[in-house]
């Protein structure tokens, strides 16, 4: 095995709970996004509301198209998820959890009026309704859960990221970390000594002596 796929089997390994959430949401996600396409270019308005009553209701079909698009971007944020968490850059991850959790928004809104519709009618609706709503209810329940994986996965990366840098500026193969000399002291004042010598500076031979006069 590569070096590369070494390191791709150990961020498995210390992500596992992660990589099986992302496995799980991308799945769901595909699939809404395949009805989804279908909903928008296999048909129109009006075969929509025809197969589809109940949820057009909920859901028109002008709004499937901004939903399509938003399930693309999706799709796309979980794979660069998981290259950020393989290449440890918790900001590019950070950016993917926001993406997840406006879904998360999204299907919360579709959620409440159809588990509405469904208690309002008694349960006396149209199975694929029904089997929606259900999908739906457990999709947004297992993202809550998804979001509290992430934001644990997004802090272990934080932790990550910030140990490998403090490695880095501690390193002392680095070239550039050369210790800098110690800053010069000024001596005080007062302990700086002045001494006076008594000896004279001058040199003297018995040429130039002269002899002081006497009294």
């Amino acid at each position: 095995m590569s070096e590369n796929g070494v390191k791709i089997s150990t961020t498995v390994a210390q992500n596992k709970a992660f990589f099986l959430i992302l496995v799980a949401e991308t799945l769901v996600i595909v699939l809404s996004t395949v009805f989804t396409f279908f909903a928008i270019f296999a048909s129109n308005a009006s075969h929509y509301r025809t197969y589809h009553p109940e949820l057009s209701g909920i859901v028109g079909f002008h709004f499937l198209l901004p939903i399509f698009v938003y399930q693309v971007i999706w799709l796309i944020a979980n794979v660069v998820s998981a290259v950020a968490v393989h290449t440890t850059t918790p900001y590019i991850f950070f950016l993917t959890v926001l993406i997840s959790f406006f879904g998360l928004i999204a299907s919360i809104v579709i959620l409440v009026p159809s588990v509405d519709h469904v208690i309002t009618h008694n349960f006396d609706v149209n199975g694929l309704f029904l089997g929606f709503a259900c999908v739906l209810s457990l999709f947004v329940i297992s993202m809550i859960l998804f979001a509290i994986a992430r934001f644990s996965t997004l802090r272990k990366m934080m932790k990550k990221k910030k140990v490998v840098q403090n490695s880095v500026e501690k390193s002392p193969d680095d070239p550039e970390a050369v210790p800098a000399d110690p800053p010069a002291r000024i001596k005080d004042p007062d302990e700086i000594s002045i001494t006076f010598s008594r000896r004279s500076t001058m040199s003297m031979n018995d040429e130039l002596y002269v002899a002081p006069p006497r009294r």
